[in-house]
């Protein structure tokens, strides 16, 4: 059985993301250091889940990303990898995470390029991409995720 760490719900769109534990852990071991880099990696849905969508997996960064203080491209090639593995185990892309240099995360124009970039590339598997942003902070609030629907970005709200 899955232990479930928190729950993301998109109430104007009657969607909820249930967060695995494992997922959480990697979310918050990779906060962005005062100077550092940010980091990411995608994320896998089990879809197939009894208790709703669980976001089961979260890949962690890679050495052959190129990133900056406020930027990142995740390499296509381990991309291509993490998701023929990720199918094999019956998950599904929906998005991917990234670092912020902020305490509580906000999507700014760049993400929302990127994101946007992300889900082309993945259009037929991707209908709705899911974008987690993770900040300084270590409440609840310092991680945050938005979906894209409708030509816009869709905030998530947090809960327990």
């Amino acid at each position: 059985m899955t232990d479930i760490a928190w729950r993301w719900r998109w109430a104007e769109v009657d969607s909820e993301l249930l967060v695995s534990q494992a997922v959480a852990d990697i979310l918050d071991s990779h906060r962005q250091g005062l100077f550092g880099m940010e980091r990411g990696g995608q994320l896998f849905v089990n879809p197939v889940n009894p208790k709703g969508l669980l976001l089961a997996l979260a890949t962690l960064p890679h050495r052959a990303d190129r990133s900056g203080w406020s930027w990142l491209e995740l390499d296509a090639e381990r991309c291509c990898q993490e998701i023929q593995a990720a199918n094999q185990q019956g998950l599904r892309l929906v998005g991917y995470w990234h670092t912020h240099p902020q305490s509580v995360p906000v999507i700014s124009p760049a993400d929302i390029g990127s994101f946007s970039r992300f889900a082309a590339r993945y259009t037929q598997d991707l209908p709705h991409p899911i974008a987690v942003i993770v900040g300084k902070s270590e409440k609840p609030e310092g991680i945050k995720a938005w979906s894209f629907r409708g030509g816009r970005y869709v905030e998530a709200t947090w809960l327990r």
